[in-house]
């Protein structure tokens, strides 16, 4: 039966963007097998509709975070490659999906900075950026030259968790800038996990300077709630008074004013 739900294109030679469950996922092939990097919220088996794809076997997933909305379909894959504290919550379904029949029995194998993923005449190196999730890591594809980074490089970036996370600051995405910075000889384009696709590597530099301005005292736009947002039952946003949205040359950076300076600011 063909998805109901499910969107796909080619954006790159054996790379498909899959859109319609919660996230961008992709599939990338090598020469042996694919693989689904994040999988959205299985409302629908992703694995049979990404296998329609290619005649190479998917039988692999993996997930720049733990976050279900990214996690979600894993249990259509024998395996997922995932960091140690993505496994953490990455089988706990957000509470407005309990009532799915959600397959959550499949085999982790955990991988952390400089692993890599062999596809055949493809690999997919790990990096870990935590700032977003705890549990982010990115993957690296050399033969295409694409950056893979979850909800941690994207248009918009959300640097405060509306779960019961520790919270991020904009420090530790500095950080992580720099660190992407150090392999910008090895990408040319960034597949984030909502909307940015195959944008151009530069958007890093530009964030640097984006967390730069934010830690020298430019503050954004206090956050305003609207409604048709994220699930209240799923997400839970604390003390809004403290948000922020800062905007600087097509990139936004959602924080909270407390955790600029990695330590919380009294008064």
């Amino acid at each position: 039966m063909p998805s109901t739900i499910f969107q796909s294109k080619s954006i790159s030679p054996n790379t498909w963007l899959i859109q319609g469950d919660g996230c961008n996922s992709y599939l990338v092939v090598g020469e042996k097998a694919g693989i689904v990097i994040d999988t959205g919220y299985a409302v629908e088996n992703i694995q049979e509709y990404a296998q329609t794809l290619t005649p190479k076997p998917v039988s692999m997933c993996a997930n720049t975070h733990g976050h279900f909305d990214h996690t979600g379909g894993n249990g259509w894959f024998d395996r997922a490659f995932m960091s140690a504290k993505a496994l953490e919550i990455a089988k706990v379904p957000y509470p407005s999906k309990l009532g799915l029949n959600i397959p959550l029995n499949y085999l982790v194998t955990i991988v952390g900075d400089g692993d890599t993923i062999d596809l055949g005449a493809r690999m997919l190196e790990v990096i870990e950026i935590p700032a977003h999730a705890p549990s982010s890591i990115a993957f690296l594809d050399w033969k295409h030259r694409i950056l893979f980074s979850g909800d941690e490089v994207e248009n918009g970036v959300m640097l405060y968790w509306m779960q019961d996370e520790p919270q991020p600051t904009i420090e530790q995405h500095s950080t992580n800038m720099q660190k992407l910075l150090k392999h910008r000889s090895e990408f040319d384009y960034i597949c984030g996990g909502h909307s940015l696709v195959l944008g151009d590597a530069s958007i890093i530099e530009t964030y640097l300077e984006h967390d730069r301005r934010i830690m020298s005292g430019i503050e954004g736009e206090p956050m305003v709630m609207h409604s048709g947002g994220p699930d209240p039952r799923d997400f839970r946003m604390h003390q809004i008074q403290f948000k922020r949205i800062s905007v600087y040359q097509g990139t936004s950076l959602g924080y909270d004013l407390r955790y600029v300076h990695n330590r919380l600011n009294k008064g």
